[in-house]
């Protein structure tokens, strides 16, 4: 059972002190009221925000000087007995007052600039601390101090790391090189940060469990996936005791960042929490309001994938929470309310990992997405793929394929691991130059991929000419690559699926055919796509190419590589359109189907918009199951449908998917 409840709002209340009236309107009454009214079960509230003031009487920090209440201890006796489980926030690297008044606390680059996230000190926005300065105490002495004064049962801390460039004073490069590290070089900073970053988590951590062994602890602003699972969040997970993707569409994050990062942090043995806003665009966005439709696809896809549900909300400076968005927060949690028991205790069945292209055995990755994993993510999507991301650390043997996208790198190791997974039957689809060693210059992998590297391509864009056991549903003609891809050097006897088509000449400014690229000349023999056994390799970066103009015939491609390898996926035929999300999950011995069907359009120059529901009708679903099920019905409606079971798929068909639907095959997972 959850120890989450499902229906959450995350309170923020970043407050300027040049606003007077702090907290003058709040009651209580009716602070729970509207709470209840958006059928909200758990709040995180406020103890400091981004401003560095509090919001109760403290002894430690600074009340914000136009408060006259102890407006958390209010907020937390409501809740209290109103049932409402209740949390209490707090930040690291934000707080100005302190930026303001201790300069020692500052964080200081390399360049001798201080750490901000605007270019000059005239632009508003805020300033970076350094956790790994004397200001650690003062922040640990306030979060003690909240637990003394209040019960509360979570401190959720915010933007726990360091922002922009890492830190680099003198002493800091000093004890840099004391410890064994080069100062000078960037890489060996941004580990050094990350070092800091998680001394100062086990010391906060230690000094919370030291008063409560049991308070739930969560640290903001750290989530990532990472090639290399050293540098990544699993080390830290002795200080979490879950994980909350925080992950707004309105704003930075967009639409790809939830479903990817969910799907890497499955493997993770911890509860999820998805965390969503009520807000137009993001934070900080007081007259901005959620569509419903957005609203329900952001908190129906959490569900989708075994996570309980928070919505962020911004409550105004006089304390009072805004109805008309508890109105839209409670439509979406009521439906939400009704689904739970379908959720929890649910798990992922995935058949396929996909070995994340963020970062590099000992290089941190981007906190931008990098494409190859946005292009395996709306391919396999799109494909009703069950799949998970992983990293060179994982497990393999949970899945019947592994898929290493364009350029993603492994280690000895990892290659090692795989080269047994494939041994014991497992498939393997190699793209690009991925598992490429630049010791030697050749795929780690080369003797089970059954090709060597030869070099980068000839020509680029050059085209795809597919044999006809790699064509199912492409249309005969000779499709373009754009993106330069590899030579493969074939042993004998490996099977050939797609030649390269090769155009008269790359274009240059002394050549140049029309206004894009240059026309086919004749197929070569030089093979791009092959396979070996249970292993494919695809000499062509497809993901990214997916990811950057999403050719169909790339996905398709794909498509047919994973049926050869994949011949019996979890969601076998359907008559969905490619717009169609589906998720199975096992729950005891019934299987779960999530359907869902929201479409967002860039409407914003740079924003993305679902503002209606799609409705599909008659959906045929064909799912994958050991046994017979007693009963197909839909959920929370309870209504029975028709269904058969043969050639181990159970085939029915969904009157109407009104943007959600949850469908129970119970007993199918059964023996």
């Amino acid at each position: 059972m959850s120890s989450l409840p499902f229906r959450q709002v995350h309170l923020d209340f970043h407050t300027s002190p040049a606003i007077p009236g702090v907290g003058e309107d709040f009651n209580a009454d009716e602070f729970i009221r509207t709470l209840q009214l958006g059928h909200v079960n758990s709040v995180t509230v406020f103890a400091k925000c981004h401003h560095g003031y509090s919001y109760y009487p403290t002894k430690i920090g600074t009340v914000h000087p136009s408060l006259k209440r102890d407006l958390l201890g209010e907020m937390v006796s409501a809740c209290h007995e109103a049932g409402i489980r209740v949390c209490a926030y707090t930040t690291v690297t934000w707080d100005e007052l302190a930026w303001e008044t201790h300069p020692e606390w500052r964080q200081v680059k390399p360049d001798g600039n201080v750490g901000r996230r605007n270019s000059t000190m005239l632009q508003p926005g805020w300033k970076n601390l350094d956790m790994s300065s004397s200001y650690a105490d003062y922040v640990i002495a306030q979060i003690e101090e909240v637990m003394d004064m209040y019960d509360v049962a979570e401190i959720f801390i915010d933007i726990v790391r360091f922002i922009g460039d890492p830190p680099g004073d003198l002493p800091q490069l000093r004890q840099m090189k004391a410890e064994g590290r080069d100062p000078e070089d960037p890489q060996q900073r941004i580990l050094y940060a990350l070092d800091l970053e998680r001394r100062f988590m086990d010391r906060c951590t230690g000094a919370i469990r030291a008063k409560d062994p049991q308070m739930g602890i969560f640290y903001n602003s750290r989530l990532k996936m990472e090639n290399d699972p050293a540098l990544g969040n699993r080390p830290e997970m002795n200080n979490f005791t879950h994980l909350e993707i925080e992950s707004l569409p309105g704003g930075f994050w967009g639409y790809d960042h939830f479903p990817m990062y969910v799907r890497y942090y499955q493997t993770f043995d911890t509860e999820l929490l998805a965390m969503t806003g009520r807000f137009h665009t993001m934070w900080g966005d007081f007259g901005g309001l959620r569509n419903r439709a957005a609203l329900e696809f952001e908190c129906f896809q959490g569900l989708a994938h075994g996570a309980t549900i928070s919505i962020g909300d911004q409550l105004h400076p006089r304390g009072r929470l805004d109805k008309a968005v508890y109105q839209r927060i409670g439509e979406v949690f009521e439906a939400v309310e009704q689904r739970e028991q379908w959720v929890e205790g649910s798990v992922p069945l995935p058949e396929i990992g996909v070995l994340t292209a963020n970062g590099a055995p000992g290089i941190r990755g981007d906190s931008d997405i990098p494409a190859q994993d946005v292009g395996t993510l709306h391919v396999l999507e799109q494909l009703k793929q069950q799949f998970s991301y992983v990293d060179n650390g994982s497990d393999f043997s949970p899945y019947s394929v592994v898929v290493l996208p364009d350029s993603t790198v492994i280690t000895p190791e990892t290659a090692d691991r795989l080269r047994a997974f494939v041994q014991a039957g497992g498939g393997l689809i190699v793209c690009g130059n991925a598992g490429l060693d630049a010791a030697t210059g050749d795929y780690l992998l080369a003797d089970v991929m059954g090709a060597s590297y030869d070099g980068p391509a000839e020509f680029a864009p050059d085209y795809l000419m597919l044999s006809d056991d790699i064509s199912a549903n492409i249309e005969p003609m000779a499709h373009s690559c754009e993106l330069q891809g590899v030579r493969l050097n074939v042993q004998d006897g490996v099977e050939v699926l797609a030649y390269s088509g090769k155009p008269y000449f790359n274009r240059t400014w002394e050549h140049f055919c029309s206004h894009q690229y240059t026309p086919l000349d004749s197929q070569t023999d030089e093979p791009i796509i092959v396979q070996k056994g249970r292993v494919i390799t695809i000499a062509r970066p497809l993901f990214t190419e997916y990811a950057q103009s999403a050719r169909r015939v790339h996905k398709q491609v794909i498509a047919n590589c994973l049926s050869r390898l994949l011949p019996e996926p979890v969601v076998g035929a359907n008559n969905l359109p490619s717009t169609g999300i589906v998720t199975v999950r096992q729950q005891g011995d019934d299987l779960i189907v999530h359907v869902l069907h929201y479409v967002h359009q860039r409407r914003g120059k740079t924003l993305d918009i679902i503002e209606d529901i799609l409705p599909l009708h008659n959906v045929e679903l064909s799912i994958r199951a050991t046994s017979q099920p007693a009963s197909v019905e839909l959920v929370p409606e309870h209504e029975t449908l028709t269904a058969d079971y043969a050639d181990g798929y159970v085939h029915f068909t969904v009157p109407v998917v009104n943007g959600y639907q949850i469908i129970r095959l119970a007993g199918a997972a059964g023996n």
